[in-house]
């Protein structure tokens, strides 16, 4: 039973599993040229925000975290202690609709305007038909109620659980991140460390991936710091428990050890 987890079961039973779906195309970088003509009012770090919020042109160095800003010098940190996938959903909304983005610049305070946007996809998450509650909202966000919400300009999402062998899913989300497609990714623990740490327990925003071969890295925006890190994307897909990889990726996926679901990139609409 030592390092069984929840999702284990899930895989086993074939529960939302199944080959992850043909990518769907990139969207293009070009900003709308209505937007282009506002950045030129907006002071440069705001513009320069705009354009690229996941700071994806500039990764931290591989083992040096680095803090996600906001306009204003604001780090992007969720806003509660389950509003986690409500900031990743909210930061992957930002880096997919350059409009979005100008607002929150605009606004008079971009660190209350975060905070708001993460409530309202909060809110959407957790909501079923009808309007009513679907999930518990002191639960945090379902992966299956990220994968409804989560926006990346006109590409949407589903959802595939990690089990124990997660590499064939981490992998297709690297590919994801690599063709320019941000992944949010689901980490918790296991049984060894109770019951309750075997479930999905905080989410994390797959940004980009570089490189290639032994050397690839990838980027993940963590929410409860803040903060970017960049690993070997072999310390990702393998889970090694080589202790500073083990650390490291610990850290980047907010205090757990693995990745148990992903929220992949499936159409375009």
């Amino acid at each position: 039973m030592a390092g069984l987890r929840l999702t284990d079961l899930l895989a086993g039973a074939r529960l939302f599993s199944g080959g992850p779906d043909p990518l769907p195309p990139t969207p293009s970088d070009a900003l709308p040229a209505d937007v282009e003509q506002a950045l030129e009012a907006l002071p440069v770090q705001a513009a320069t925000w705009v354009r690229d919020p996941l700071v994806r042109a500039r990764p931290p160095r591989p083992w040096v975290p680095r803090a996600l800003g906001l306009p204003g010098g604001h780090v992007a940190r969720q806003t509660s202690p389950v509003t986690c996938g409500a900031a990743v959903l909210s930061m992957l909304a930002l880096a997919g609709d350059s409009r979005l983005a100008l607002r929150l610049a605009r606004s008079a305070d971009p660190a209350a305007a975060f905070s708001g946007l993460q409530e309202r996809v909060h809110a959407a998450a957790t909501r079923g038909p009808g309007g009513l509650p679907a999930w518990p909202r002191g639960f945090g966000t379902p992966p299956w109620g990220a994968a409804a919400q989560a926006r990346f300009g006109p590409v949407r999402y589903t959802h595939r659980v990690v089990g124990r062998d997660g590499r064939p899913v981490l992998r297709h989300a690297v590919a994801a991140a690599r063709q320019g497609l941000p992944v949010p990714l689901y980490s918790g623990g296991d049984v060894a460390g109770g019951v309750d740490r075997a479930v999905p327990r905080h989410v994390v925003l797959l940004t980009g991936a570089r490189g290639s071969g032994t050397g690839e890295a990838v980027t993940l925006y963590e929410p409860s710091s803040g903060a970017l890190h960049t690993l070997p994307a072999a310390v990702l897909i393998e889970a090694s428990d080589e202790p500073r990889a083990r650390a490291a990726r610990t850290r980047a996926l907010g205090g757990w050890p693995h990745v148990v679901w992903a929220v992949l990139p499936c159409e375009r609409r």
